[in-house]
């Protein structure tokens, strides 16, 4: 009888210890993480990331980090690059996060030592190229970090006479074309040949014409010429980071904005912004963006706040996931500057903080990923299951719902999209869908519609002769 009671009390716990286990993922943060509804109003979702650990200098042996600029991974060294701008030096760590060197300069016939770097970029043959920004130039280093050259500074008339040259960021694409980012240079990226000869400017952002510019405007083709040119220029927004994905595009974050236009752009090799999307008014200031797979995203400087968005082969970006903020919990931020992902994981460098705090996708976050991926390989049947598991985790989750809606689009199943659309409240899309179901259900009708038309052709014809002959027979027999 006490062995029954025993294991009575046993199953008892295991059944009231389940939900703590099952809700492992959704365990107490210092933030809450939230999407958007119907009309734009932030809605409590289940944690899509989850930080883990805080990592710092003194974790890794080597002193505390002062003031780290920038977070570069490189996928095809399996290396995580810390740039420590304060500390005169580029931190070298291993996915372990266990450090494996310390670069304080490249060797050569005259060593180049760091004075104040601030940005990173690392080819898939271990190149290194460096922006220093105390010394005013971008060097390039080989992967035992010998020096092979110091790019020139750039020299063209289209650079305003007062051109101070302050690089912050830098990537290179497979053609070893070079692209900087200048501190208070805002008619775009600068743009280099391999050998370091200055092309043009880059993905110049438009000049943002709000209100109090229009009328600024008007006034200036009013007055006078001396009068005009004493009156506050236009320039376009000048840019904060840089990301070269995997298939040869720049992101670009802005580096502020009045009504939270242009925050982030995609460029393509020709420099044009192919990215129809602006942020939200209470996000004016972006400082860096990572992709894969069609999942991006930004980091906000100005709320601390993470923004993983969505870019699909048939559409602009979605709003999705946001989580994060300021404060001194873990997941919190002080100063964020530079994000890095790896594996899915993120990693948040925080240049006040002086740490680097890493967020592990949980199950429903794990699921959007898989979901996004497969739809954006074409794998649209395959992507259906796990947005229905996103669903199952949070059914209010509508970005869930619109995926499902196009998966479904994309199959031709144009009814059952409508449905999914609709429950999302995606008028656009459910448009689409709309159209599609009724262009269909025309052509499936159509058979019918013309057979009946011809019969009622054919058939008016018929009695029109029947109704002439007997009024013919009529007239006759009068």
């Amino acid at each position: 009888m006490k062995k029954i009671k025993v294991i009575a009390i046993q199953l008892l716990c295991m059944i009231l210890l389940v939900p703590t286990f099952a809700r492992a993922e959704d365990s107490e943060v210092p933030y809450q993480t939230y999407t958007y509804d119907r009309w734009s109003n932030p809605t409590p979702t289940p944690n899509a990331y989850l930080p883990t650990r805080s990592i710092g200098g003194a974790q890794l042996g080597c002193g505390n980090f002062n003031g780290a600029q920038d977070l570069f991974y490189s996928e095809a060294r399996h290396e995580l690059y810390v740039v420590d701008s304060g500390n005169a030096r580029v931190l070298v760590l291993d996915e372990d996060f266990r450090l494996l060197r310390e670069i304080t300069g490249f060797n050569g016939d005259e060593a180049f030592v760091f004075s104040n770097p601030q940005g990173v970029f690392v080819q898939d043959d271990g190149r290194i190229y460096l922006c220093d920004m105390g010394r005013q130039q971008v060097a390039e280093a080989d992967a035992d970090g010998n020096l092979i050259r110091v790019l020139p500074t750039p020299s063209s008339p289209l650079l305003p006479e007062n051109f101070n040259y302050l690089p912050t960021k830098v990537v290179v694409d497979e053609n070893d074309r070079i692209y900087i980012l200048s501190r208070g240079v805002y008619q775009g990226l600068i743009n280099l040949e391999p050998d370091g000869t200055f092309i043009k400017f880059f993905g110049a952002n438009e000049v943002e014409m709000t209100l109090g510019r229009r009328v600024q405007k008007l006034w200036k083709s009013i007055l006078s010429d001396q009068a005009a040119a004493s009156m506050q220029s236009f320039n376009p927004i000048e840019y904060s980071n840089l990301f070269l994905n995997g298939e040869g595009y720049i992101f670009a974050t802005a580096a502020g904005s009045e009504n939270g236009a242009r925050v982030l752009t995609q460029l393509n090799p020709l420099g044009i912004n192919v990215l129809n999307w602006t942020g939200g008014s209470e996000t004016l200031l972006y400082s860096d963006v990572v992709e894969r797979d069609g999942i991006i995203v930004l980091l906000d400087t100005n709320g601390g706040y993470l923004i993983q968005t969505t870019v699909q082969r048939d559409a602009g970006l979605s709003m999705q996931i946001t989580f994060g903020g300021i404060g001194q919990q873990l997941g919190l931020f002080q100063k964020p500057v530079s994000l890095a992902e790896i594996d899915g994981n993120l990693y948040v460098l925080d240049a006040e903080k002086n740490t680097i705090t890493e967020f592990v996708l949980t199950d429903f976050g794990r699921e959007i990923h898989e979901a996004i991926a497969l739809y954006n390989q074409g794998l649209y049947i395959e992507s259906i299951v796990p947005w229905e598991k996103v669903i199952r985790h949070n059914s209010n989750y509508l970005p869930g719902y619109t995926g499902l809606g196009k998966a479904y689009y994309q199959m031709h199943d144009y009814k059952t999209a409508m449905y999914y659309f609709r429950l999302a409240g995606d008028r656009q899309n459910y448009s689409l869908a709309f159209k599609e179901h009724s262009l269909g259900v025309m052509r499936d009708a159509f058979p019918y519609i013309a057979t009946a038309l011809i019969v009622l052709v054919v058939g008016g014809l018929i009695l029109g002769r029947i109704l002439k002959k007997r009024k013919e027979v009529r007239h006759a027999e009068r």
